[in-house]
């Protein structure tokens, strides 16, 4: 009769430590759940979301589309850039919530912004582009839609517009029914905001490279390097060579101050076409395109100011 107890208990136990190898091996399995790549680097940059930005730039078109940037920061604070064809010209700062930012990045989340495409190309070429960016932490996405383009999703476009009507940059540029922004008055605001930013720097010893392009002799369309002390020219030199030039010939651009001229004078002549780059830190030109007639041929005139240098 000791037999079968024997071998009844065997099986039993047998049965209880196959059960704990089993709930052991079950507790150890992984959980699997899918994420997308945005949510994971979230989720990896929860502690970090004070470091991330949101950008919208919107460029140029071939008409009156409006140029400008917004920057926002998590805390809230937005930047504002506008370039042309806005009825803000310069930068602007305001404040939106915290809450609001956060509400903008799940937008993206949304998305699943970080595996879009880096371009979205093609279509008519007559479309402005939107460029957005998320940074989070040490990971950043900039998408490049052009609007025109039939391979983008209509979510992207629609996140483009909610940014812009979170921060309210109808503000800044316009409504549709406003009257269409002279480009003079938009250059005339430019030319005062950094010709001040410029006067703010009280640089009277300086260097910078020149070039020009016109219809002029080879001579005068050479690159090179002027050299200003206490606000006069010392010096004018090739910049291929390092020997001086005709100063004659540089005689209208030697110095900031002469090219803010050059600009000044543009407007006043209600040029056909006038436009200017500026430095962002210093204010001084960078790139001066104008077109006094269209009408009249060979009368353009393009400047190129580089390289500009404090001198001690």
């Amino acid at each position: 009769m000791r037999s079968p107890i024997v071998i009844g208990t065997g099986l039993l136990v047998s049965l209880i430590l196959n059960a704990q190898v089993f709930a052991q091996s079950t507790v150890k399995l992984p959980q699997l759940t899918a994420q997308t790549p945005t949510q994971q680097i979230l989720k990896q940059n929860t502690q970090k979301l004070r470091s991330g930005t949101i950008t919208l730039q919107r460029t140029a078109c071939f008409g009156t589309c409006p140029i400008y940037k917004i920057t926002i920061f998590p805390d809230g604070r937005v930047v504002y850039e506008g370039e042309r064809f806005v009825k803000v010209v310069g930068k602007r700062t305001a404040r939106i919530s915290p809450q609001a930012v956060r509400k903008l990045v799940a937008e993206f989340d949304k998305l699943n912004y970080f595996s879009l495409s880096d371009n979205y190309q093609g279509g008519p070429t007559d479309q402005p582009s939107a460029i957005t960016s998320l940074t989070i932490g040490k990971q950043q996405k900039t998408v490049n839609h052009y609007l025109g383009s039939p391979n983008a999703s209509q979510a992207l476009t629609a996140l483009e517009n909610k940014i812009d009507a979170v921060v309210n940059s109808q503000r800044w540029i316009g409504s549709k029914n406003d009257p269409a922004p002279n480009p003079l008055d938009a250059n005339s605001t430019q030319l005062k905001v950094n010709r001040q930013l410029w006067n703010q720097q009280k640089l009277k010893d300086y260097s910078f490279t020149f070039s020009r392009s016109c219809f002029c002799v080879p001579k005068a369309t050479q690159p090179v390097v002027i050299t200003v002390r206490n606000g006069q020219v010392a010096s004018i030199t090739a910049v291929n060579n390092k020997e001086p030039v005709d100063a004659e010939l540089f005689q209208q651009y030697n110095s900031i101050p002469k090219l803010f001229g050059i600009i000044e004078d543009a407007i006043s002549r209600k040029a056909a076409s006038l436009q200017v780059t500026y430095n962002p830190k210093l204010g001084y030109p960078t790139q001066i395109n104008i077109d006094y007639n269209q009408q009249i041929a060979d009368e353009e005139l393009f400047l190129t100011i580089s390289n500009l240098q404090p001198l001690n």
